[in-house]
C-alpha cells in the first residue's frame, strides 16, 4: 500500500493561493467591517456608546468565519494541486528511468482528463522504446553477423550492400515511428 502524504498544502504555489485568497477575503471583511461601524454606529451600538460585548460577538463570529473559510479554501486547493503535485513526481521518477504505471486520481479531484494524457504518453513512450529497443537488438545481432563474414572474408559486396542498406532501412523506419509517436502525442 502506498503511503499517504501527511500535509495539507503541497507546495508553496498552493500556499500562496490560499494565503492571498483567505487575505483577500478578511480585508474585504474588515473593509465592510468599518465602512458598517461608521455608517451605522448609533443604529448597531446605541448612541455614542460601543458594547464591548457586542463588538467581542462580532469578532468571534469572524474568525470562526475566517478558519471556515481557510479550511474550504485547503480543501479545494488540494482537489487542483494535489493531481499537479502527484504528476510532477510521476514525471520527475519518469525521467530518472523509474517505472511509474498508470496514473489515477481521486474522484473529488478537479483536474479532469489530465491522467489520461499522462497515460497516453506513458503508453505511447513505453511502446515506442520496446520496439526500438527490440529493433536496436535485431540490428545489432545483424551487424555482429556482418562483421564476423568481414573478418572471415566471406561475404561478397553485393551481400554487404544489401545487408547494410537494409539495417539503414530498418533504423530509418524506428526512427519515423518513434518521431511520430513523440509528434502525435
Amino acid at each position: 500500500m502506498k503511503e499517504r502524504r501527511k500535509r495539507l498544502i503541497v507546495n508553496k504555489l498552493q500556499y500562496r493561493f490560499v494565503f492571498y485568497t483567505l487575505f483577500i477575503v478578511i480585508a474585504v471583511s474588515l473593509i465592510l467591517i468599518i465602512t458598517t461601524l461608521l455608517l451605522f454606529n448609533r443604529e448597531i451600538f446605541g448612541a455614542g456608546r460601543c458594547n464591548f460585548v457586542q463588538f467581542a460577538i462580532l469578532i468571534v463570529i469572524a474568525l470562526i468565519l475566517y478558519s471556515i473559510t481557510l479550511r474550504i479554501m485547503v480543501k479545494y486547493s488540494n482537489r487542483i494541486y494535489g493531481p499537479l503535485y502527484r504528476l510532477g513526481n510521476y514525471l520527475q521518477d519518469l525521467s530518472e528511468g523509474k517505472e511509474t504505471g498508470q496514473l489515477k486520481f481521486r474522484k473529488e479531484d478537479v483536474i479532469d482528463g489530465l491522467s489520461e494524457i499522462y497515460n497516453g504518453f506513458y503508453k505511447s513512450l513505453r511502446k515506442t522504446l520496446r520496439y526500438d529497443y527490440n529493433e536496436m537488438v535485431k540490428t545489432f545481432s545483424e551487424l555482429e553477423n556482418i562483421l564476423d563474414k568481414l573478418h572471415n572474408k566471406t561475404i561478397s559486396n553485393n551481400e554487404l550492400y544489401d545487408s547494410l542498406q537494409n539495417i539503414c532501412t530498418r533504423l530509418a523506419r524506428a526512427l519515423d515511428i518513434t518521431s511520430e509517436t513523440v509528434r502525435d502525442k
